[in-house]
């Protein structure tokens, strides 16, 4: 029966295969969490990390944690490191990847980086979540610990560009060779290629207030693309509010500020408008600290 069941569950599209890379809105902030080209050149040096929760209100919503961090290399050459987990209900998800970026100049102020990422994916199930029912005669064997994938090798890849205020990219994730499967069953899986184009501007009306619009499209194998458009206004550099859109109706506002030269925070909420305001929302809060100027600090 155990067996069946996490066949099942490995076989419905949707489900786990056509699961995209756990989203983030924190992307003015950590712009590594938006492509991975930009590890190392925007805000080199600095450790990022976030909480969102989606469809508050509702009980096994997606809970995702990131971490990150990455930081110059040698001249144009750049490296970082994140590690995401994403759980949501019977669902684990976890992402350990390492990213190499390069800075390529082609003419004056025109430059394209690119990135290539490889690390470790695996998933996992909690069958003991699913049968909560205190009424339920539980099973031993459903319930007897997680059912976990193998380790799978995932790699990523994206370019952008950059003409001074202009940033264009395309990213292709969950790329995977060959397939996987879980020990307790004889199923394979290949978690599925998501692709995300996005293109962004900073315009500075003067040396205190800035605009930096966004816009960006995402989707995959048996996963329908999805649009959304942000906007953020900054202040001196320090202060932001954002208000942003995406499919299907889901708005959303953030803000965030630089409280020391070496901390940031942010926080971000999103709710559908086709639903009422208690349910399917989602709410994400933001750390970045600048790892040098900490230590420099403590000295």
């Amino acid at each position: 029966m155990k067996k069946i069941l996490i066949a099942a569950f490995v076989l419905i599209p949707g489900l786990i295969l056509a699961q995209q890379m756990p989203v983030s809105e924190n992307y003015f902030m950590d712009k590594y969490s938006l492509s991975s080209s930009y590890a190392g050149h925007s805000n080199p040096g600095n450790f990022f990390t976030s909480f969102r929760t989606d469809w508050t209100g509702i009980e096994g919503g997606p809970k995702t944690i990131r971490a990150s961090y990455s930081d110059l290399l040698m001249t144009n050459a750049a490296y970082g490191g994140k590690i995401i987990y994403d759980k949501a209900g019977i669902f684990n998800q976890l992402y350990i990847m390492g990213t190499y970026s390069y800075s390529l100049k082609v003419t004056g102020d025109h430059r394209v980086l690119l990135a290539l990422s490889a690390g470790l994916y695996h998933n996992r199930m909690n069958f003991s979540e699913y049968y909560n029912d205190p009424n339920y005669d539980l099973d031993p064997v459903l319930t007897q610990g997680d059912v976990s994938s193998n380790l799978k090798l995932m790699t990523d890849f994206s370019a952008l560009y950059l003409f001074k205020g202009i940033e264009a990219g395309i990213m292709f994730a969950n790329i995977s060779f060959g397939d996987a499967k879980y020990d307790e069953v004889d199923v394979t899986y290949r978690p599925l290629a998501n692709f995300q184009a996005h293109t962004t501007y900073l315009h500075r009306f003067n040396d205190r207030w800035s605009v930096n619009p966004i816009a960006y499209i995402r989707g995959g194998r048996y996963i329908k693309s999805q649009v959304g458009l942000a906007t953020r206004v900054t202040y001196q550099d320090r202060i932001w509010g954002s208000v942003s859109f995406r499919d299907p109706g889901i708005w959303g506002a953030g803000f965030g500020a630089e409280i020391t030269k070496a901390i940031q925070i942010s926080y971000s909420f999103n709710f559908a408008s086709s639903i009422t305001l208690d349910v399917f929302n989602t709410h994400e809060m933001g750390l970045g600290l600048n790892v040098g100027k900490l230590i420099s600090k403590g000295e």
